[in-house]
């Protein structure tokens, strides 16, 4: 994300989201009744007055702000819809009007709020920081088929399911495998970015083997690849890779990676009966104490008057916190705590 202006007496941050992950980090500081302002296309008053005009009337680029009643993140589409009433531009102020922010296609916009939350500069400043940071390739294969998925800040991302296209059990590996591992390497060129990490992963030998032939066919591509064993193929083998750290050796910043294992350590601590409390009353209460070291909360709960109450005590008491996005898989498991845990300090 890149920070363009910044006025702290008129609340006015104007940004480029620059991929997904600022897609997503804007789902989660833009909320109702933000003033939004975009350029963007709507129907020309005197075309739309026009009835009698047999062909569609053409929209016009124009600059609109928008006092915000809702805002949908579109995981599959990638997008981000912004809705509310237009409340400065050249015409139809009172009506309704939806920006449409597309990982495709970036555009400035500009965010005003009458109060910026700490946790929402904070989302700001890790995304700008991250702008240089590289996103991620996983494959994982065995004998059968592979995955090519891409790791963004806001979750994992199928890219390509491949089949080894073995025609029974008794097959010739030497004949199917070229054309196999051919495929794979055709998909991570398309996505691969010079600095993008890549990691192979699966169970059996058949990724070694992927290796090797890879760095002797395509030693650009597997420069520096990481490769690891997993118990499963496929996306369950991406989501195991990310639960045991994996990911942690090649980069220590990556959101879904820091979240999931900060929710298997608070499962842990369930299990054991440990220093962790979760509900949002109990871990008011934590907090209230000073007993909570490390809070973690929903990105759904952290919307709410809830969430926010419980972010000040945060902020009043020196605990650590996190924001879990609930789109990817341990965050979903995590809502089914409440969307909201602590480890703590001590026991009370």
């Amino acid at each position: 994300m890149k920070v363009i202006f910044k006025d702290p007496r008129s609340g006015e941050i104007k940004l480029i989201p620059e991929n997904l992950d600022d897609i997503w980090h804007l789902y989660n500081i833009i909320e109702e009744r933000d003033l939004v302002r975009a350029v963007t296309f709507r129907t020309a008053e005197g075309e739309k007055a026009d009835k009698l005009r047999a062909k569609k009337a053409e929209k016009k680029k124009m600059k609109l702000g928008i006092r915000v009643e809702k805002v949908t993140f579109h995981e599959f589409s990638n997008r981000l819809r912004i809705q509310g009433v237009i409340e400065e531009g050249p015409q139809d102020l009172g009506s309704y009007h939806t920006f449409n922010v597309d990982a495709e296609e970036m555009q400035p916009l500009s965010i005003l709020k009458e109060h910026w939350k700490a946790h929402q500069l904070q989302r700001i400043d890790e995304a700008v920081l991250q702008r240089t940071q590289p996103m991620l390739v996983f494959v994982c294969l065995d004998d059968d088929s592979a995955i090519v998925a891409l790791l963004f800040q806001s979750g994992v991302q199928l890219v390509a399911e491949i089949d080894a296209h073995r025609s029974g059990k008794m097959y010739e590996s030497k004949e199917t495998t070229p054309e196999y591992f051919g495929e794979i390497f055709s998909v991570i060129k398309t996505v691969k970015k010079p600095d993008s990490p890549l990691v192979v992963i699966g169970p059996g030998f058949t990724r070694e083997h992927l290796m090797k032939e890879g760095k002797e066919k395509e030693p650009q591509l597997f420069k520096d690849c990481i490769t690891h064993a997993t118990a499963n193929a496929g996306m369950n083998g991406v989501h195991e890779a990310l639960k045991v750290g994996i990911v942690e050796q090649i980069t220590k910043e990556n959101r879904v990676s820091k979240e999931t294992q900060a929710i298997e350590k608070v499962f842990e601590q369930i299990k054991k009966d440990g220093l962790v409390t979760y509900g949002v009353k109990e871990v008011e209460d934590a907090l209230s104490r000073g007993a909570a070291e490390h809070l973690l909360i929903s990105d759904v709960l952290v919307r709410t008057n809830n969430g926010e109450h419980l972010l000040d005590l945060v902020r009043k008491t020196h605990c650590n916190f996190m924001i879990i996005n609930t789109m990817h898989e341990a965050g979903k498991k995590f809502e089914g705590l409440g969307g909201v845990a602590a480890l703590l300090r001590f026991r009370y």
